[in-house]
């Protein structure tokens, strides 16, 4: 019994350290984008307020771990009742030779507030390439958005890089 207690009590330990070993590696990275929306729209015939959105756009970035000058590419795929429902996509980074790109899905939320459609969306992402000193990337993280107005979003998105 004691010495299965031992064992027990020596492979948590060695657990807890290749995790602490592990967690040391990743490196946090968080960043906000201001992107110009123009989507194509598809209206859903003979429905109450049913479309597919397609948009490939243009962002600025701001944030840690890329550098002065990246760009952001966000590729997006939505299906919406009325302002909600679910999107999902590829969000590029790209600083000269250095990109990474994170696949991302989440939920898309419009509530009316004084007669004015306020959109919101949020979820997960994960990285699935890059290029240049990000070859092999790995990491994953979270995103919050909304829109500034009918044509224009913030996304504010935090995560690791392992």
């Amino acid at each position: 019994m004691l010495m299965t207690n031992q064992h027990v009590i020596a492979t948590a330990v060695f657990a807890l350290f290749t995790l602490a070993a592990i967690n040391a590696n990743a490196e946090s990275v968080a960043g906000q984008s201001k992107c110009i929306y123009k989507p194509t729209a598809a209206n859903v015939a003979n429905t109450d307020g049913y479309v597919v959105l397609l948009s490939e756009t243009a962002c600025t970035f701001s944030g840690s771990g890329f550098g002065e000058g990246a760009t952001v590419l966000n590729q997006e795929v939505a299906n919406l009742h009325q302002g909600t429902g679910d999107n999902s996509g590829y969000y590029t980074i790209t600083n000269g030779a250095d990109s990474t790109i994170a696949k991302w899905s989440g939920k898309v939320n419009t509530v009316m507030k004084d007669g004015n459609p306020m959109t919101s969306t949020r979820g997960q992402w994960e990285y699935v390439g890059g290029t240049g000193k990000y070859q092999g990337v790995k990491g994953k993280g979270e995103y919050n958005g909304y829109f500034t107005s009918a044509t224009e979003y913030t996304v504010d998105w935090k995560g690791r890089k392992d």
